[in-house]
């Protein structure tokens, strides 16, 4: 029993020894098999992706191209619309639709014809003004349309939602531009109608096959109009859903429900332009054929493997299957390090000293290397192995490597470091390596790091830009820590912080705020900072102010903002900060100026009142108070008209018709009533305020001339009593008879002439003045002695100082109070209240926001500035320019920002013209430049390409990144009959261009030809 047991021991032994020594071949068979069926899989399934792939991207092209076509088609509609608005507008809205669209019209040059498409002018009550290719009006329903264009001005075409038209039963796209009149009033609009099947009518266009799809979907409305084979479809159809689904791509789409039974592939292509998506599918079979057929072959050629593989496997195992074993073992080990060595992200090199005839070392065989090692060192890893290294790659000795080598293998110590790469006509490179000691060689790993060194040698340069650029920036910039292990520690303090303070920044950074500065500094308040990292917002104070010892007080205007770390807790603080004492201090001055013009308005001794355009009071000074008993909040509106007697009243009427045409001051005698009662007699003189050729408000004067009539009605009854009078009157007075002989004078008058020695008393005019001074008096003189009053000034520069003077001609009636006998003539010294008009005027040409001139400082010095062209033949230079973008700024950061853009860009326009150049900022964004005496065209046209290239600098604005760009139109002059308002449009036209041609550049006009200056005596003005 004994001996049974251990034979049957010595079985098993023997039979698991022969199982071991065969089992080796068969197992690496079926290892080798399954890899090989799982590789056919894997290129089975990386084919069938790769192939839908190319499928998709096939589709995804050709929604491309019908999206490109059918927005070629939207965009060729928009130049239609612009191009007729142009063309419009240019012939003041004479231009209709027959004469736009014959054939080979200008419609015909960007819209063909042959389209066939629906459009229609509409006015601006949106009824159908004329209509072409049977537009109807129920296509037309663009009464909300019309409105929007109506109450916006953009230029800008509007593309509607495509809409279903419930007649007709087709799908519409709306294309419509705003038209104006003459004056840029809303005229109405030019409407096309575009039915989306001509984007799909083209099929061959695609190249597509005969069972392919194309289709335009609109989401929003669910609306789709395609063709699929012959079939074309307009309606509610399926919508499609981006493909979430293993084997589908990322840009392939899938209906929600099939269009047909044929299986496609879909890609698609957004227009968010026009709300549509342009989608193509193209059949699955046509595209996975080839896929088909590879993946019959792959498998009978697997297992025409399969059974070669079994039937070798077989033979070897009788014959060699411990061999087998053994090189199967070594090749696995062998493929495992392969495998390491390829997989890793390092270079490996494997070196084995060679000697020359001395035996010093004098180079390293390269023995084995990994394919990253030698596509790092340019070569093929084929012609390195076996070669000497230094000889394939000779300036890797210059850098020291091999000496490095040789102490490696002298010291027996592995050595690790980075390396600096840089050789003649090639980039720098950095390379971190390892050299570790073999038996007569070293192993060298080795890993490409100059994306990584290039990275902190960029952070470097960024940090010292930042720094650089915080310490030239004019604002105060510092940075404080509240971390609670730091609280307090200032970081950051830039220049401007120290100019402002007076702290320099070695005794700031790094020091606590509460050690450093005084309590009550405008920079340092421990209530705040505890606020800010108890809430994290931004704190604005306009006004804060900074007194320091030993210096003059200033006013900063700062922001803290508070810097949050990953949890979103305040870290840092950082504070902005302006001097605005100089701001305060100008606006403290403009006050004053504004209470100093109320004081002198106060003052004058004329009753004052100013109305708008309509005609309404809205202001009176204290005179008028005092003449009429009205308050100025009972004068406001029509109520100063209640001053006047009620007879007197038609006056208005006739000075609003005489003002709407003439420039010349209204004057009326009038009577006034008192709210006490009493009347008195008046000079009413009444002016318009002229901006840009249009009425925008009148002035007037009443004086009471009660006292003046009085005196002319006694003059008939006591010559003594008139004298009296008119010798106590601060005026010059004097009365000529019918022959122009002076009869009266007061003794202002006489105190006028009798510095010169002369008896004015019985002269005539023409003896005491001159002929040349009498001829230019001569017709107010025929005027009066018609029986016109008349009222003029008349400047006088004798005594070298300029004075200027009202003078009143008066005529004088006969006994028969019809004919007139003489004239009375007022001479009064007016040059105080002359002064203060064009100090006032200057005021009023200056823009509030930006401080430069406003437009009606522009319009007065291009009508002075075209003069002088004209006059001395010199030429001249108009820029019309406005900021592309402007509108997205104000809508995105608010008016505030909008403002501070406007004023900053001011600045730096002003900074690129000479100082003789005049810029205007007309409203809005839109800025005017008058450029005299420019030598040659070629100069202003360098100017504006300089000012283009100035304004693409980014702005900032109080921690605000702004990009924008502007466009300028530019006109010259040099003489002619060109009106100041044609040479502004001819400006605005040229900007127009330079926007259609994608803005940030301008467009300038032919230059005038030179010409001769022409120039012509000046005469002096009267100084009667």
């Amino acid at each position: 029993m004994r001996e049974r047991v251990i034979n049957f021991s010595r079985l098993t032994r023997h039979s698991a020894r022969g199982l071991l020594r065969v089992a080796p071949l068969p197992v690496f068979a079926v290892l080798l098999l399954v890899g090989m069926w799982i590789a056919l899989f894997h290129q089975i399934e990386v084919e069938r992706e790769a192939t839908r792939g190319q499928a998709v991207a096939h589709s995804r092209g050709l929604a491309r191209t019908l999206a490109e076509y059918a927005g070629g088609i939207l965009r060729t509609a928009d130049h239609a619309t612009q191009l007729f608005k142009l063309k419009y507008e240019e012939t003041g809205g004479a231009l209709r639709l027959p004469e736009f669209m014959r054939p080979g019209g200008l419609m015909d040059s960007v819209l063909p014809l042959a389209l066939k498409l629906p459009v229609a002018l509409i006015d601006k009550d949106g009824n159908v003004h004329d209509s072409a290719h049977q537009f109807r009006r129920g296509k037309a329903d663009v009464g909300a349309l019309i409105e929007s264009l109506a109450d916006h001005a953009s230029d800008t075409a509007r593309f509607s939602t495509p809409l279903l038209d419930p007649d007709s039963g087709q799908w519409l796209i709306q294309v419509a531009r705003r038209l104006n009149d003459r004056d840029g009033k809303f005229a109405g609009a030019i409407v096309i109608m575009i039915d989306p099947r001509v984007f799909v009518d083209d099929y061959d266009r695609l190249n597509l096959d005969d069972d392919g799809a194309i289709m335009l979907v609109n989401p929003t409305a669910e609306l789709v109009v395609g063709r699929a084979g012959e079939r074309v479809f307009v309606g509610k159809q399926p919508q499609f859903s981006a493909a979430g689904e293993p084997g589908r791509q990322a840009d392939e789409v899938v209906p929600n429900t099939a269009l047909d039974k044929v299986p496609r592939i879909y890609s698609y292509r957004e227009m968010p332009r026009y709300s549509l998506v342009a989608v193509v599918g193209i059949p699955e079979s046509s595209k996975m054929n080839a896929f088909e057929r590879h993946r019959s072959m792959y498998t009978w050629i697997a297992l025409a493997a399969t059974a070669l593989i079994l039937a070798v496997v077989a033979l070897l195992m009788k014959q060699s299957a411990r061999l087998h074993a053994s090189m199967r073992a070594a090749h696995e080990a062998q493929a495992m390090l392969r495998a390491a060595s390829d997989g890793s992200l390092d270079g490996v090199l494997f070196l084995k000293a060679w000697r020359g005839a001395s035996g010093k070392i004098e180079d390293f065989i390269c023995v084995d290397m990994n394919d990253r090692l030698a596509a790092m060192a340019g070569l093929a890893r084929s012609a390195m192995i076996g070669g000497k290294a230094f000889a394939l790659l000779p300036q890797y000795r210059t850098v020291g490597l091999f000496e490095r080598y040789l102490q490696v293998m002298d010291s027996g110590l592995p050595v690790d470091e980075e390396l600096e790469l840089r050789f003649p006509g090639e980039a720098p490179r950095w390379l971190y390596y390892q050299i570790v000691p073999l038996e007569d060689g070293v192993a060298v790993t080795a890993r490409d790091i100059t994306e990584r060194k290039q990275a902190e040698l960029q952070i470097r340069k960024d940090r010292s830009f930042l720094q650089s650029l915080v310490d030239h920036l004019p604002l105060l910039i510092c940075v404080k820590s509240v971390r609670p292990d730091s609280f307090g520690t200032m970081l950051v303090w830039n220049r401007a912080a120290e100019t402002i303070t007076g702290y320099s920044a070695e005794r700031v950074v790094g020091k606590i705020d509460k050690d450093i500065f005084p309590p009550g500094f405008a920079l340092h308040n421990a209530e705040e900072d505890l606020r800010m990292l108890a809430n994290p917002t931004v704190l604005d104070m306009p006004e804060r102010l900074l007194s320091l010892t030993g210096r003059s007080q200033c006013f900063l205007h700062t922001v803290s903002v508070p810097l949050l770390d990953d949890e979103k807790r305040t870290e840092y603080i950082l504070c902005i900060a302006e001097d605005v004492t100089r701001r305060l201090q100008q606006e403290q001055a403009l006050r004053a100026n504004a209470a100093e013009l109320a004081a002198v308005t106060d003052a004058s001794p004329l009753g004052m009142l100013r109305g708008n355009e309509k005609g309404e009071c809205t202001y009176v000074n204290q005179r008028f108070e005092m003449l009429t008993g009205l308050s100025r909040r009972q004068a406001r509106g029509n109520g100063w008209i209640a001053a006047l007697h009620p007879d007197d009243r038609t006056v208005l009427r006739n000075a609003v018709s005489h003002l709407k045409t003439s420039s010349e001051t209204f004057n009326a005698i009038v009577r006034c009533r008192h709210r006490n009662g009493t009347a008195i007699w008046a000079s009413l003189k009444i002016s318009a305020i002229r901006i840009d050729g249009e009425v925008g408000g009148y002035v007037g004067t009443i004086d009471d001339i009660s006292t003046l009539r009085s005196t002319m009605m006694a003059l008939r009854e006591s010559e003594a009593r008139l004298r009296t009078i008119a010798n106590k009157m601060p005026a010059m007075v004097a009365y000529l008879d019918a022959d122009q002989v002076y009869r009266f004078l007061n003794s202002a008058y006489e105190q006028e002439f009798a510095r010169d020695g002369i008896d004015v008393l019985g002269m005539t005019s023409r003896a005491l003045v001159g002929d040349a001074r009498h001829a230019l008096l001569e017709p107010y003189i025929l005027r009066a002695l018609a029986g016109e009053t008349l009222v003029f000034e008349e400047h006088d520069a004798g005594d070298g100082d300029e004075h200027s003077f009202e003078v009143t001609y008066i005529p004088q009636l006969g006994d028969d109070n019809v004919s007139v006998v003489g004239f009375h003539v007022m001479r009064q010294d007016i040059t105080p209240e002359q002064r203060e008009k064009k100090r006032l005027l200057k005021l009023a040409q200056v823009d509030a926001l930006t401080g430069l001139t406003n437009r009606a400082g522009f319009t007065e010095k291009l009508s002075d500035a075209m003069q002088a062209s004209a006059a001395d033949g010199h030429l001249m230079a108009l820029m019309y320019m406005d900021i592309d973008r402007f509108k997205p700024v104000n809508d995105t950061y608010g008016h505030d920002v909008g403002d501070q853009l406007l004023k900053t860009f001011s600045a730096r326009l002003a900074h690129t013209l000479r100082a003789t150049d005049t810029v205007a900022r007309l409203g809005g964004d839109e800025f005017t430049i008058i450029m005299e005496q420019v030598a040659r065209p070629e100069i202003a046209a360098t100017v504006a390409a300089k000012i283009v290239a100035a304004m693409r600098a980014p702005f900032e604005l109080d921690g605000i990144t702004v990009s924008i760009s502007t466009s300028i139109g530019l006109a010259f002059y040099r003489d002619g009959a060109l009106a100041p308002d044609q040479l502004l449009k001819q400006a605005d036209l040229l900007l127009y261009e330079a926007k259609a041609a994608g803005r940030d550049t301008y467009r300038a006009a032919e230059p005038p030809g030179p010409v001769v200056a022409q120039h012509s005596p000046t005469q002096s003005e009267p100084a009667l």
